[in-house]
Formats: C-alpha cells, sequence, structure tokens
C-alpha cells in the first residue's frame, strides 16, 4: 500500500495573530467590568441596596403644615387662623382627557370675555375724558353708546357651562362621588371645569368638610375612585368675616413654575401657598414645615393593614404674623365709611374707602375698602355665581380694595401739593396775594369757585382755608409757565401717581398727568386716526384710537392745580402725601406687617421698612401750608370747620382739607384727609366715598368719627356739614 501523505496544517499568518490578540483582550475587559460590577453590586452596595428594596414597600405620605395665626397690633384680636376639614380633591391628571379639554376651552372662552371687558372699559373711559373736556351734550346716539360701553365694561359676557361630555367614564365617576359627598355630578362637573381652567396643575376640592362616613368610605375603597383623595386640610378661618377681608389674601397650590423659583426652595409639589395680601408677601412666614407619614404597602401600593408602620414626623405650624393694624380702629373706620356711604344713598353711592396710618413711620392702623366680604368665602370652594356677584358693579365690587387700587381724582385735597411746588419753586411767594373775584379766565375758557363763590384778596394760607379755585387756578398756570414740569415733579416726590411700596400685592401707581404723558398719546392717536382714515376729534374716532386727541396744554396743569382732570391717585397714595408734608419730608413705606412670632407670642424677628426717600421742604414752606390745613379745619369759615369743630374739646389740633371731585354724568366724589400730631399717637386719616357730594357732606363727617376711635373720644354722631370745595 502506498505511504499515507504527510498532513501539513499552514502557519498562522501575522495579521491573524494580531486580530486574535486583540479580540482576546476586548473580551477579557468586557469579562472583567461585569465582574467587577457584580463584585460592587453584591459585595460593596449589596447592604444599600437591600435596604432601598425594603423601602420600596414603604410610601412616604406629606402631612401639610398648619400656616401660622394673623393677630393685630396688640397680639390679642386673632384676625385669621387655621382648623382642619375633612376635603375631597379630584387630580386632574387623573381626569379622563375629555373633561380636561372641556376646561381649556372654557378657560380659553372665559378669557375672551375678559377682555372685550377691559376694552370697552377702556373706551368707555376715552369717551368720558373727551365729553369732560369738550363740555358738550351728548347725542342720543352717544348716549346710546354709553349705555352699551357701560354694561359692557361693568360684567365680562357670561360664558356658558359645557355640557358634561358623553364620554361614560366621566359621567360614572362623577355619580358615583356624588352619591358619597350628596352632591349632583353636574354639580361636581362644573366644579373641575371651572377650577381646572383656572389652574390646570393643581388639585380640584369638590367638598369641603364632609361628613367622617364619607370620608371613611373613600379612604377604604380609594382604588374604586381612581385620581379621588379624601383627606384632612388645613383650612383658613377668619372670626370677623368682612373686617380687613381685602388685606389677608387666599391660598392656592404652588405651579410647577414656581417650585424651580428660589423663593420656593425645598417647597414640596402640592404645596398650599399664600395669594395676594399678607398670606403672599409673607408666606415663607405663614407656611411652616410639613411632616411626613411612612406607610407600608403591599405589591400593588394598598396600605398593609396587618404590617407594622414605620411611624412618622409631625409638621411644624408656621410662624404667627403680627401686624401694625389696630383692631379696633380698624372696625370703626369700617363702619364710619359705610356710614358715609348711607349717607349718600340718595346720589346711588354705594363705595368708599379708607386709610389711617402713622405718619412717621408708615405704620397702617386700618385700611379697607366698602363694600366688603367675607373672608370666609374664599375658604372653600366658590361658585361662579357667588364670584360674579362679588365682582358685579351692581353689589359695589367687594373684591375691589379701593384703598390701594382705586384710582381718582382728588379734588382739593390735592391743593397741599400745589401749593408746596408754588413755594419752593418760586411761582410763589409767601406773602404774595392774588385777588380771587369768583373767576378764572383761559383763553375762550371760564373756571369759576364752587358754588360761584368769591373771596377777594387772599394769600396761600387764606386759599388753603376757604379752598379757592380761582387761586390755585393761578398757580396751576404759573408753574406751567415754569421749566421742568414742576407741578407734576412734586407730586410724585411726595408719593402721589406712583406704588408705596405697601407690603400687600394688587397696589396701582395711577397717573400724574405730564407733558410727556399726554403728547405721546397724541402722537399714538395721529398715527391710528391717519392708518384707519378717521378724521381728527371725531367720534369714529373714539372708540379706535382713544381719546387723548390733542397735545398737553395750560389747561392740563390748570386741572391738575386742583386735583381734577386726568389726575388719578389712591388713597393711600394722599396718606403718603401727606405724611411727607406732617414729618418734614420722609417719604415713609407704609406697611402692615409689624413682627414675626412663634405660637406663643415670642418675638423672633421686627419686620422693618425704612423711608423710600427724603424730600427737601424749606421749614417756611411746610409751616404756611400746615397752618393752611389748620385753618381750614379748625376756623370759622373753614372747609371742614362745622364738622371738625370742638372736637375733643379743644385738646386736638387737627390739620384737615376736603375734597370735592367732579365727575362725568354721575354725583361729584367727596374726599377728606386729616393730619393729627401727637407725642405719641400721631395719626394720618383719608376718607373717599364714590358719589358722596362735597367733601365735608360724607367724607370728612366718616373721617371724624375715625379720629373719634383713636383717641378715645365717645362719639358716634355722624356730623354732616356744608362746604363751599
Amino acid at each position: 500500500m502506498p505511504a499515507p501523505l504527510e498532513e501539513r496544517r499552514p502557519p498562522i499568518t501575522p495579521q491573524l495573530a494580531v486580530r486574535v490578540a486583540v479580540l482576546g483582550g476586548f473580551a477579557f475587559v468586557l469579562f472583567a467590568i461585569v465582574f467587577f460590577r457584580l463584585w460592587f453590586l453584591q459585595v460593596l452596595s449589596g447592604d444599600d441596596y437591600v435596604t432601598q428594596a425594603a423601602q420600596n414597600k414603604v410610601r412616604k405620605l406629606r402631612i401639610e403644615a398648619p400656616r401660622g395665626d394673623i393677630v393685630d397690633r396688640s397680639g390679642e384680636a386673632v384676625l385669621v387662623r387655621t382648623r382642619q376639614a375633612p376635603v375631597v380633591q379630584i387630580l386632574p391628571d387623573a381626569l379622563p382627557e375629555s373633561e380636561r379639554t372641556l376646561a381649556a376651552d372654557y378657560g380659553a372662552l372665559t378669557s375672551a370675555a375678559e377682555r372685550r371687558r377691559l376694552a370697552a372699559a377702556a373706551r368707555l373711559d376715552d369717551l368720558e375724558r373727551t365729553r369732560k373736556r369738550t363740555k358738550q351734550r351728548l347725542t342720543k346716539a352717544e348716549r346710546r353708546e354709553r349705555k352699551v360701553l357701560a354694561k359692557a365694561a361693568a360684567q365680562a359676557d357670561k360664558v356658558p357651562m359645557p355640557p358634561m361630555p358623553e364620554d361614560p367614564a366621566v359621567a360614572d365617576l362623577f355619580k358615583r362621588l356624588g352619591r358619597v359627598i350628596d352632591m349632583s355630578a353636574q354639580a361636581i362637573h362644573r366644579r373641575v371645569i371651572r377650577e381646572v381652567a383656572q389652574t390646570p396643575y393643581a388639585a380640584v376640592t369638590v367638598k369641603v368638610d364632609i361628613s367622617r362616613a364619607a370620608y371613611n368610605y373613600l379612604e377604604e375603597r380609594h382604588e374604586d375612585f381612581p385620581g379621588i383623595r379624601a383627606e384632612t386640610q388645613y383650612l383658613r378661618e377668619y372670626p370677623f368675616g368682612d373686617l380687613g377681608a381685602h388685606l389677608f389674601g387666599t391660598l392656592r397650590e404652588i405651579s410647577p413654575d414656581e417650585l424651580g423659583e428660589s423663593e420656593y426652595k425645598g417647597v414640596d409639589q402640592g404645596t398650599r401657598i399664600g395669594k395676594d395680601g399678607v398670606e403672599e408677601t409673607y408666606d415663607n412666614y405663614l407656611r411652616g414645615q410639613p411632616g411626613y407619614e411612612r406607610q407600608v404597602v403591599d405589591a400593588m401600593g394598598n396600605p398593609c393593614r396587618t404590617c407594622k408602620q414605620p411611624g412618622s414626623t409631625d409638621p411644624d405650624q408656621g410662624r404667627r404674623l403680627r401686624l401694625t393694624l389696630d383692631f379696633g380702629l380698624q372696625k370703626a373706620a369700617q363702619a364710619a365709611t359705610e356710614r358715609g356711604v348711607a349717607a349718600a344713598a340718595a346720589n346711588g353711592s354705594q363705595a368708599g374707602a379708607f386709610v389711617a396710618m402713622n405718619p412717621d413711620n408708615g405704620e397702617v392702623y386700618a385700611l379697607g375698602s366698602f363694600p366688603s366680604f367675607d373672608a370666609n368665602v374664599f375658604a372653600k370652594p366658590l361658585s361662579q355665581e357667588k364670584f360674579d356677584a362679588l365682582n358685579s358693579e351692581s353689589t359695589g365690587k367687594p373684591l375691589y380694595n379701593r384703598a390701594i387700587a382705586g384710582v381718582y381724582p382728588t379734588g382739593s385735597t390735592f391743593k397741599p401739593v400745589t401749593a408746596t411746588a408754588a413755594l419752593e419753586s418760586g411761582a410763589l411767594g409767601l406773602s404774595e396775594r392774588i385777588f380771587d373775584d369768583g373767576e378764572y379766565k383761559l383763553g375762550p375758557q371760564t373756571f369759576r369757585n364752587a358754588k360761584n363763590a368769591s373771596y377777594g384778596s387772599i394769600d396761600i394760607s387764606d386759599a388753603m382755608k376757604v379752598s379757592s379755585d380761582v387761586f390755585f387756578y393761578t398757580l396751576g398756570e404759573r408753574l406751567h409757565e415754569l421749566e421742568g414740569q414742576v407741578l407734576q415733579t412734586w407730586a410724585k416726590r411726595l408719593g402721589v401717581g406712583r406704588r408705596t411700596g405697601i407690603d400687600i400685592p394688587g397696589e396701582f401707581a395711577g397717573l400724574v398727568p405730564d407733558a410727556d404723558w399726554r403728547n405721546k398719546g397724541y402722537a399714538k392717536y395721529l398715527t391710528c386716526v391717519k392708518k384707519n382714515k378717521l378724521g381728527v376729534g371725531t367720534q369714529a374716532a373714539l372708540p379706535v384710537c382713544g381719546g387723548i386727541e390733542r397735545p398737553y396744554s395750560t389747561g392740563d396743569n390748570v386741572n391738575l392745580s386742583v386735583g381734577q382732570g386726568d389726575l388719578q391717585a389712591t388713597p393711600l397714595q394722599m396718606a403718603v402725601a401727606y405724611s411727607t408734608l406732617a414729618n418734614g419730608g420722609k417719604v415713609v413705606t407704609p406697611h402692615l406687617g409689624k413682627r414675626v412670632e412663634d405660637g406663643n407670642g415670642k418675638l423672633i424677628q421686627e419686620l422693618r421698612f425704612p423711608p423710600r426717600k427724603r424730600v427737601q421742604i424749606g421749614d417756611a414752606t411746610r409751616k404756611t401750608v400746615l397752618e393752611g390745613l389748620r385753618r381750614a379745619a379748625m376756623e370759622p369759615g373753614g372747609t371742614s370747620y362745622e364738622v371738625m369743630k370742638d372736637f375733643g374739646a379743644g385738646e386736638y389740633t387737627i390739620y384737615g382739607k376736603t375734597g370735592t371731585v367732579e365727575r362725568i354724568y354721575q354725583p361729584d366724589q367727596s374726599w377728606y384727609v386729616a393730619y393729627v400730631p401727637h407725642e405719641t399717637r400721631p395719626i394720618v386719616v383719608v376718607v373717599t366715598i364714590e358719589k358722596g357730594g362735597f367733601g365735608a357732606e360724607t367724607a370728612a363727617p366718616a373721617a371724624r368719627l375715625i379720629l373719634a376711635k383713636w383717641f378715645g373720644q365717645n362719639e358716634d354722631e355722624f356730623r354732616a356739614g356744608r362746604s363751599d370745595d
């Protein structure tokens, strides 16, 4: 047999050897990583993961902290406190998509209706300004237009509530829940739509103070009610109802955007924070620290009834906030303003506002608006009908805080500002006299004193005492001739036409009309008229282009000198202006917060509010202006003498000024500002009554009642007087 051939194997090439080596090294590295990771998980981190695995069966539940109380300056009157109540809430994310879509559409329609209302209010305001300037009677068509605008501006168009969607999941859920908490499915639907439309991120509180049986039923069957939770919640309670209701604010759930802000660092989702008022400003003090309950659950997330619970951490109640408010004075001021409004009921008066403040440091003793409202209505879900009533013109718009957001011409209470500007600028000498024959002519127009009075040759002190319009019209013209808009500059220096910095939100800046403001508005008006091919000064241009249809003129300064025209100021601004004159030039910062305390009233932090600035006012100017105010209140013939005479049997000196504002298409508005110096209890009081008539008729008597309460005078008589102002 032939010999077998020798078996031969080809040698490995160098290239193949390199590849094998690389692959082998790569495989080794992979196995090493896997081995190291397993070793790390089992040896180094094993105990940690065992702990975390155990924690997976423990649910951490947040326990809301009760908010701190809010008390008056004495610490004895609790104005706002906290109580516990069982509530039912629905989580928006758990709602069917059909319900969330309806809520979004409803919110869009509601916003559009409010924009239309604001536009109508702006057009109405322009119309009234134009009619006041031209002093022409309205045509029949214009009266119809004004009526339509007034109705549209008074209240936004009602947006119909959408019907419940056909989705059976929505109807079934709401019906079953309604049977438990004694509410109709439609009522629950309406509540959900309104709340989700306003705050789509927040849980909807369907009902407050549910029965214990309903609470327990929902707790035990939460798997049958997805997205619905029953819990005990802390609610705010207002023992004195409508007293100071405009100052406190309400609560709302924190938004997702706010969670990322530094102001709310560490705050959990679902936390309720302050909205408006002192609740918002001092939220970080009032909020408190939440507690936590740890609950063992099974694989389905249900509480384990037989397991040993790991315990809980109790919440810490928020700090107590002491305000500068004097409870007794707040109550008296609110009652006095109500009496002033009632005294002018024949004029159709429904509303007014008041401020009482320390002129030296800005502490607010009393501040409010009438009509007020029971603050407790906002502690529970509010119906749309109730909310509309609180914002309705027919009820006097109770939610409207006229003390800080009501902007009005101030009438003759502005004259001390004009006097200060004239004396400090040299437009008037301290002893200079002007002859008042009852008329002031400016071009083709003739201005007259109230009731066509004439006072002859008078100086600035006399003019303040009798409130001579002719005297101040003359000053307005002189100040207009100076460079730098002196009158406007001094008004702003004293605090008029700008926010005062009070420690609650919602304050309006108002307006001190000047050439820059009007001329810019006029330029926009001309551009609009040209663009829309409308005639300048025509009625057709008014609703489209607004009412600033001429540049600034001397007449604007003349009007401003007596607090009329386009001036828009709040009662609080007038309190600051008079305080600045009273204290010698210190522009105080009005404030409600006084100190932060623990639950037992022990001081934790004093709240400090330094003056915003100082204004240099000559001593002679200040003394002259104050002397005129004193004579107006305490000398026979003064505009408020009949109201203020014999106050405190002459123990106190009153510096006071009436104001009567001419309002287009409605009765005059009544104003009074008073300053009373005192070694330990100095005070500035401002009262305004819408449609209240002359200043001495309604506002001054209300101010006297406020002063009587502050100084312990036993008075209850409403001393309505007459005035030539």
